[in-house]
C-alpha cells in the first residue's frame, strides 16, 4: 500500500484561499478595499511577510489592484479572468515563473533572429520608438509605464517576423502570462535605477542586432537579456 505524502499549505496560500472564498460568497465585491497589511496580519494571526506574499499572489491572479497612496482594492473583472487555471498555477507556484523564462529563451531568441532578417524600416522605427519610451519613463521615474513599453517592445519584435501564426502565438502566450510577466518586469524596474538602465541597454543591443540584419547578434542579445532578467527574478523568488 502506498500513501501520498501530505503537504502543508503555506500561510500565504491560506490567506489567498480565504479571500477567494469571500469573493465567491459575495462578502467581498469589486471595488471593496482590503484592510491594511498590519490589520490583516493581526486578523489572520500571521506575519506581515505572509500577508505581503498573499497580496503579491492576488495581484498576479488579477484579483486585486494596488493603488499607491490609496490602498488595495478588489478588481472589477470577469470571473473567468480570476479563475483561469494557468494564472492560478503561476500565482501559487512562483517558481513556475522560471519555467516561463525558459520558454521565453527558446521562443524569443528565435523571434529576434527572424526579425533581423525580415523587419521593414517602419517596423525598426516602431521597435526603436518603444525603446525611446522606455528611456523616457526611466528619466521621469515611472516604472509602471516603463514596464508597458518593455512589453510593447517585445511584441513589436514579434510582429517584425512577418509570421502571422508566430505573432498570434506570441500574443496568446503574452496574454496568458500577462500577470506573471507584469509582476516580474515591475520587480526588475523597481529593484533600482541601475537595473532599469541595464534593461534598457540590453534592449538597445537587441535593436542594434536587428538593425544590423544579423540574426545571430539579435538572438544572442535577446538571450543575454532574458538570462539577466531570469537571474534577477531568482533573487526575488528564492
Amino acid at each position: 500500500m502506498e500513501f501520498t505524502p501530505i503537504k502543508t499549505k503555506r500561510l500565504y496560500e491560506e490567506i489567498v484561499e480565504q479571500i477567494k472564498r469571500l469573493l465567491t460568497e459575495g462578502k467581498l465585491k469589486p471595488g471593496d478595499k482590503l484592510l491594511a497589511e498590519r490589520e490583516m496580519a493581526e486578523q489572520f494571526q500571521v506575519s506581515r511577510a505572509s500577508v505581503r506574499e498573499a497580496i503579491r499572489t492576488l495581484e498576479m491572479l488579477g484579483i486585486i489592484d494596488i493603488r499607491p497612496g490609496e490602498g488595495t482594492f478588489i478588481r472589477d473583472t470577469e470571473t473567468d479572468d480570476i479563475i483561469r487555471p494557468l494564472a492560478m498555477f503561476l500565482a501559487v507556484e512562483r517558481s513556475s515563473l522560471l519555467d516561463m523564462f525558459e520558454m521565453r529563451r527558446i521562443f524569443e531568441t528565435a523571434t529576434a533572429g527572424l526579425a533581423a532578417q525580415r523587419a521593414t524600416e517602419e517596423e525598426l522605427d516602431q521597435i526603436e520608438a518603444m525603446l525611446e519610451n522606455m528611456r523616457e519613463r526611466l528619466n521621469v521615474q515611472d516604472p509602471a509605464r516603463g514596464e508597458e513599453f518593455d512589453a510593447a517592445f517585445h511584441y513589436a519584435v514579434a510582429e517584425a517576423t512577418h509570421n502571422s501564426l508566430l505573432t498570434k502565438l506570441f500574443k496568446t502566450v503574452s496574454e496568458e502570462f500577462a500577470k506573471a510577466n507584469s509582476v516580474a518586469r515591475r520587480q526588475l524596474y523597481q529593484s533600482g535605477e541601475e537595473n532599469a538602465q541595464k534593461i534598457i541597454d540590453q534592449h538597445a543591443e537587441i535593436l542594434s542586432g536587428i538593425r544590423s540584419r544579423s540574426p545571430e547578434v539579435a538572438s544572442k542579445a535577446m538571450l543575454s537579456h532574458l538570462l539577466f532578467a531570469e537571474g534577477e527574478l531568482r533573487k526575488w523568488i528564492v
